[in-house]
């Protein structure tokens, strides 16, 4: 809806990545609900891993899309497949389908959470973060780097704990919680409107997201 209302003409590919992961994440949980909650069937599960890696292949192409050409960005490709081989390898050997991937989730939120904090220091290193905060990848870059932050160890514990009726209240309502606060964020995000600090800039800075080189561009 916020895309609707704000950004629909946008012809940015980070701003339709995140557009499609949303509308995959809601498919998701729709079905996930219906075999659970309609069907009980326990092959809900592999929805829930299989989701552990479209969610990560996602976050790796926005990621992509927005870093500054270098080191990290060139590296994003291989961080994907190796952790594309690293899932198969565990679901194959390791896991059992009735379970969840809990390891599998806390290796995507350690990349992920390393991939953020080097994108938000390539921004500020270049002293435009007062600009930085008027822009879409920025406020999408947040919404991840909070929501793994606070889901890591739920995650990472949710296959040793799943049976304890205390967690699972436990887990609903963090998760949940998270889940809510992250797509506030990026309904911040989708809102976010490049303002007159552009203006004021005196000289291109290399480092700024692709948002801010098209404006100057412009």
């Amino acid at each position: 809806m916020f895309f609707l209302l704000f950004k629909r003409n946008s012809k940015n590919k980070p701003l339709r990545v995140i557009l499609f992961y949303v509308v995959y994440c809601i498919t998701n949980e729709g079905i996930s609900f219906y075999l659970q909650s309609v069907v009980h069937t326990p092959n809900f599960i592999i929805l829930l891993n299989l989701f552990t890696v479209l969610e990560y292949t996602f976050f790796c192409y926005f990621l992509y899309l927005i870093f500054p050409k270098g080191y990290v960005r060139k590296a994003i490709p291989f961080l994907w497949l190796g952790f594309l081989l690293f899932a198969l390898i565990d679901y194959i050997f390791f896991s059992k389908t009735h379970e969840f991937d809990s390891i599998a989730s806390g290796i995507e939120a350690i990349i992920v959470l390393v991939l953020c904090m080097a994108y938000l220091f390539s921004q500020v290193k270049g002293n435009n973060y007062l600009v930085v905060y008027s822009t879409f990848n920025f406020w999408a870059v947040i919404a991840f780097f909070i929501y793994f932050s606070g889901t890591f160890f739920l995650y990472l514990m949710t296959d040793k704990m799943r049976v304890s009726v205390s967690f699972q209240k436990m887990y609903f309502v963090i998760n949940i919680s998270f889940n809510i606060l992250k797509n506030l964020l990026l309904c911040v995000a989708m809102t976010m409107k490049l303002n007159g600090l552009v203006k004021e800039q005196k000289k291109v800075i290399p480092d700024l997201d692709d948002d801010l080189l098209i404006y100057q561009k412009n």
